[in-house]
């Protein structure tokens, strides 16, 4: 049955409506967050430009005045004490976005992570061209793992070595601990399985982790090895989180 065509209008005119009110809700995110990426971006050199995302549909990314539901900020080539440039994130909640630029965006809950590669790892281990992938499980192939394999070779020398540790937080700290030389077939039949034991420990600084979150859990997906933290309403803004000295 063909519709009266003021009827067939009205009913254009209302897609137009809605179509145009989420073009318009798409752009002004896609503001907020260059806003939100300038505003932590620290300028430093080697840094990447911090990623923004903001949660919520349409009309509901804000839950008050001034304050977004969520937020999803990532930050490549950030030196954390200890380690080589890393990658880190922060998922936070309630997020306040004051009018003034240079207010603090403070979250009402923020998970922090730091995401550890070979190449962040190797200038702490002493080593060069580190390797770091999770236990050779075929059961958790591609999950998160708390084992992990670490290879590479020594600093001023060509011995390579390699090892397994268990990825601990415990009152000790955040922990790399030997448990096992890879020498099998996949490792190296020949070496020295004491000194990969010994080369290949390590603690975590307590600072690890940007804005002062503590390390609360330590795993493994791939080739990444992931330190993470919640903190809470107390939590130092998160437009310190590329900078070097929160």
């Amino acid at each position: 049955m063909r519709l009266p065509r003021p009827v067939v209008i009205a009913a254009v005119a209302v897609a137009v409506v809605a179509g145009s009110a989420f073009t318009v809700e798409t752009v002004s995110a896609s503001r907020i967050e260059a806003d939100l990426s300038g505003r932590i971006d620290p300028g430093t050199a080697g840094v990447g430009p911090p990623s923004v995302t903001i949660g919520g549909s349409p009309g509901s990314r804000w839950s008050g005045p001034d304050t977004l539901v969520s937020a999803m900020v990532r930050v490549e080539g950030v030196d954390r004490p200890g380690l080589g440039p890393v990658a880190v994130e922060a998922v936070a909640t309630d997020v306040s976005v004051p009018e003034d630029p240079s207010g603090p965006l403070t979250a009402g809950e923020v998970t922090v992570s730091v995401q550890i590669t070979g190449a962040s790892l190797g200038p702490a281990l002493g080593m060069r061209d580190v390797l770091v992938g999770a236990a050779d499980d075929p059961s958790l192939a591609g999950g998160t793992e708390t084992r992990a394999r670490v290879t590479g070779t020594l600093e001023g020398s060509d011995v390579r070595i390699s090892a397994f540790v268990d990825l601990v937080v415990d009152d000790l700290g955040a922990r790399l601990v030997p448990v096992a030389p890879a020498t099998g077939p996949a490792g190296f039949p020949d070496g020295d399985g004491e000194l990969a034991l010994r080369r290949t420990a390590l603690t975590l600084e307590p600072d690890v982790l940007p804005l002062g979150v503590a390390v609360e859990t330590l795993s493994i997906t791939g080739g990444t090895i992931t330190a993470a933290g919640e903190g809470g309403p107390g939590t130092a803004p998160l437009d310190g989180l590329a900078r070097t000295d929160l």
